[in-house]
């Protein structure tokens, strides 16, 4: 059973992460609207808090994307990363990403509006 509510999209990019005071720098493999797995070499706690910093060069200006998360997932090659909070601009950014990279833009938006109606419903 999959237990994902958003679609992972394959999406190759450089990113930097800073958790417990230092940062590193890796590669983003996949990415969905609730989180990423990046490739890299260092290894942080299940459940570490990070704050995570997605550049998208190739545009003028750069595009930055910044997200607060935690560690999900810890393999021998790389982290998966939970994400819990970001601002407007880098959502919709995000949103932007995953929809323009997958097959099917309308599942990706009825995906969001599904996650927006149980959100509201549980804080109702």
């Amino acid at each position: 059973m999959n237990a994902r509510k958003f679609s992972r999209v394959n999406f190759q990019v450089d990113a930097t992460v800073k958790a417990a005071g230092h940062q590193f720098h890796g590669q983003v493999e996949n990415l969905s609207m609730s989180g990423m797995f990046m490739i890299c070499d260092e290894r942080l706690q299940l459940g570490e808090h990070v704050d995570m910093s997605i550049i998208l060069s190739g545009v003028v200006p750069e595009i930055n994307v910044t997200i607060s998360g935690k560690v999900s997932r810890i393999v021998e090659n790389g982290i998966g990363f939970i994400f819990e909070k970001t601002d407007i601009d880098s959502y919709t950014h995000l949103k932007n990403i995953v929809s323009y990279n997958f097959e099917d833009a309308d599942k990706i938006m009825d995906e969001i509006h599904h996650a927006i109606d149980e959100k509201i419903a549980a804080e109702t």
